[in-house]
């Protein structure tokens, strides 16, 4: 695969509100996957080197939560889903099946799919019209594709809640505060860690430690909502830089703790990564469980591992549950 350009060396198009780059064409004017293209035979079979014992860590919380945990109404429109059990008895045969009501795919931990968010200039990834984000085998862009392509290789952890801990900077889960790219790279660099082309990194910010600690339904709902439904959770800056940063250190996906992975909220006409996953086609995942991936980290220093997740195959899915999981 030919490596793809510099962040600076990508284009912008004239007369753009944004002033922000385009990925689109770099690889392919087909492509439908993004960063994922950065996940390759070679990213996987050296990844391999991150299994010693054998020890594995879900990733994903139940499908109930966040939402079922807090008040109804948490979100506009997501809710946790109703699981139904059918029982059927028979002499001989005892037998259950059950299905799952009012199941959004991104409720829980979650992957974006690059049909997901549009550029409001230039529509979705890499020129897919809007006519074209549907479900079904003529979709463009869908979950379905990422399953496709693979996610697996070398994950690398960023505990910002336990680095920001130790250097003595206040940082709470929500208030909307931002950690930059600097941020991110010295977190990293304390950790003895640095990324690889090809890497998904996991972002922990400590939401998810605060919203398993709140008492009450209330208290995690406010985790959700924010003050007066402010939605101001704390996470990576979107702004050019940490695009800068991502892109250019060859980051094929990155998921974290919170909600929304980067600081909320944002606004239109500026940079964002949710914006990114239209112009870079970048990978995000949301409300990851790393808490027992981040508690093994802080005693074997050991922050890098297997990772491997598996989208619905859901043709034109918008979003997947993440079905993930690190392995060392």
């Amino acid at each position: 695969m030919t490596p793809a350009p510099r962040y600076d060396d990508l284009p912008r198009p004239p007369d753009d509100p944004t002033g922000l780059p385009l990925s689109w064409g770099v690889w392919g004017a087909g492509d439908q996957v993004g960063t994922l293209n950065r996940i390759t035979d070679a990213t996987v079979v050296a990844a391999r080197e991150e299994i010693r014992d054998g020890r594995r860590f879900n990733l994903n919380l139940p499908l109930d939560e966040p939402f079922g945990a807090a008040l109804p109404g948490a979100h506009r429109r997501r809710q946790a889903p109703h699981p139904v059990m059918v029982k059927e008895e028979h002499p001989g045969r005892v037998t259950r099946d059950d299905r799952l009501d009012g199941f959004w795919l991104q409720a829980s931990t979650q992957w974006d799919g690059l049909s997901h968010f549009a550029d409001p200039t230039h529509g979705f990834y890499n020129h897919a019209p809007l006519s074209s984000i549907v479900h079904g085998a003529e979709s463009r862009n869908g979950i379905d594709k990422a399953l496709a392509h693979g996610i697996a290789g070398r994950c690398v952890l960023a505990d910002l809640k336990r680095h920001f801990a130790r250097t003595g900077r206040a940082w709470t889960a929500m208030g909307g505060q931002r950690a930059t790219a600097e941020d991110l790279a010295a977190c990293l660099a304390a950790q003895g860690v640095a990324l690889r082309p090809g890497d998904i990194l996991l972002v922990r910010t400590g939401w998810l430690e605060a919203f398993r600690a709140a008492p009450d339904a209330a208290a995690r709902h406010l985790l959700l909502q924010g003050e007066g439904g402010a939605r101001d959770y704390s996470g990576l800056d979107g702004k050019e830089p940490m695009w800068r940063f991502l892109w250019d250190a060859g980051i094929a996906a990155v998921a974290a703790d919170n909600p929304t992975v980067e600081a909320w909220p944002i606004f239109p006409w500026k940079p964002a990564l949710h914006l990114a996953i239209a112009r870079l086609g970048l990978c995000l995942g949301e409300f990851f469980d790393l808490e027992a991936l981040a508690a093994d980290s802080a005693v074997t220093e050991r922050f890098t591992a297997f990772f491997t997740a598996a989208p619905l195959n859901l043709r034109g899915g918008i979003g997947s549950p993440g079905n993930a999981m690190a392995i060392r």
